[in-house]
């Protein structure tokens, strides 16, 4: 008895990715049954009829993979993400979210087609390169939720004073979380933390510092990251509240 067909739904924003994934599956011998699944038009809901069945595997960008992951339909799903992006902190936030598999866009076709079939077998999937540096992000210490904090000022230009002041804690205290930032990401001075921070994607393109001690930036709870010199990690937010 012939294998039944993997039911495959293309959920990408980059249409030319869309059309790509379709025209190279659609190649592979019948061996997927191709749809596309989108959203309704003006909100990120989606249709209830375009998922009808368990075990559907849904190749989609960071953002839909992630809209799916928390929908609904999350249980009925098996996500698997292609993307640019290779940050340490999306790729965490995705693996926490149940996202099953994860590939960069220059995998090769026969590296999506064995993912396809990992993750609709329910096992796990993630590019090598996107593997590595997940090895990296475990193996370092994590940074608290407070040397997030330190973090995201420091990117600012504050002083120790300053930092301080904006998170009601003492100058020496402010100095214990920037030793222990510097020891975890392996830098000599603030400024290359902050590099290196920028660099591994530990810091937003922005920073809104509010009053009411707040500091709030977009992306991921801080709490948890892990830090080492070769991994990378995206945006994340964070309260000064302990």
């Amino acid at each position: 008895m012939a294998p039944s067909r993997i039911r495959v739904m293309i959920a990408h924003r980059t249409p030319v990715v869309c059309a790509g994934l379709e025209a190279a599956l659609r190649a592979q011998g019948g061996d997927f049954e191709i749809g596309s699944l989108g959203p309704l038009p003006g909100s990120t809901r989606f249709e209830e009829s375009q998922i009808k069945s368990d075990r559907i595997v849904v190749i989609a960008d960071c953002e839909t993979g992630m809209q799916l992951a928390i929908s609904r339909y999350a249980s009925r799903c098996r996500v698997l993400i292609m993307t640019q992006d290779d940050t340490e902190a999306s790729i965490r936030r995705a693996m926490e979210a149940g996202i099953r598999g994860y590939l960069l866009l220059t995998s090769t076709l026969d590296a999506v087609v064995r993912a396809i079939r990992c993750v609709h077998d329910g096992g796990t999937a993630l590019d090598p390169a996107v593997a590595a540096k997940m090895v990296d992000s475990f193996a370092g210490d994590p940074l608290t939720s407070r040397e997030v904090d330190v973090l995201g000022l420091l990117m600012l230009g504050l002083s120790d004073k300053e930092i301080a002041k904006r998170l009601e804690r003492s100058v020496g205290t402010v100095k214990t979380h920037l030793k222990a930032l510097r020891a975890k990401l392996n830098a000599s001075s603030r400024t290359e933390a902050v590099a290196i921070a920028q660099r591994r994607g530990l810091l937003p393109g922005a920073v809104t510092v509010k009053t009411g001690n707040t500091v709030e930036v977009s992306g991921i709870v801080g709490t948890g990251t892990r830090a080492s010199n070769r991994g990378s990690s995206a945006g994340w937010s964070a309260s000064t509240s302990s």
